[in-house]
């Protein structure tokens, strides 16, 4: 079998993956693993639900794998396919599995907020901000910028168009401006956090 590392491109582990290769399975597990179970949380608080669902799929991508067609964006596809199983998991469970609001991923405004001297007080409030937006907006800006999807990723995602992924975007934005301007010491930061988003 090949050797593989963090370093290697996804779309060489999948294509080994997809072959039958248990190393670039485990390879390409282990690299979004955290990514996917962080992005479960947007669907419920519940661990053991998110968990157990991206098991089922990990053991379904590996049962399946001689049929899976080979894929422009391993992370699209991977967050494509948990978030339809994530949806159909909680479907049934809706009386007993609590819904979020919240983005209870870790928002980390490291990416963003380039080594300021009160990071831990600037994350909590980016956080803060953020999770005030509507759950539409908080999910689009997560993939958006946390997740580096295009907006034509995220259309196919949400079953939605392009345009109208920009749309809430900047309505996102719009309303982190807002909240901002009028809470200092975010409107002093608010020009460098845009420049960095784009």
């Amino acid at each position: 079998m090949a050797q593989f590392s963090k370093n290697t491109d996804d779309a060489i582990l999948w294509n080994y993956f997809r072959s039958g290769d248990e190393d670039a399975y485990t390879e390409l597990s282990q690299r979004y693993y955290r990514t996917l179970i962080q992005y479960g949380q947007r669907f419920t608080v519940n661990m053991q639900v998110i968990e157990d669902t991206l098991q089922d799929l990990l053991v379904h991508l590996w049962l399946h794998r001689e049929t899976i067609n080979d894929t422009p964006s391993v992370k699209f596809y991977l967050i494509k396919s948990f978030r339809h199983r994530m949806l159909k998991t909680i479907k049934p469970l809706w009386e007993e599995v609590e819904l979020t609001e919240d983005m209870n991923t870790e928002f980390s405004c490291e990416d963003f907020l380039i080594q300021r001297e009160h990071e831990y007080a600037l994350k909590k409030q980016v956080k803060n901000a953020v999770d005030q937006l509507p759950v539409r907006q908080q999910e689009v800006i997560y993939l958006r910028f946390f997740q580096n999807l295009q907006p034509e990723e995220i259309g196919r995602l949400l079953s939605i168009n392009s345009q109208s992924v920009s749309n809430i975007i900047q309505r996102a934005l719009h309303n982190l401006r807002n909240m901002w301007i009028s809470t200092p010491p975010f409107s002093i930061l608010l020009c460098s956090f845009f420049q960095i988003l784009y």
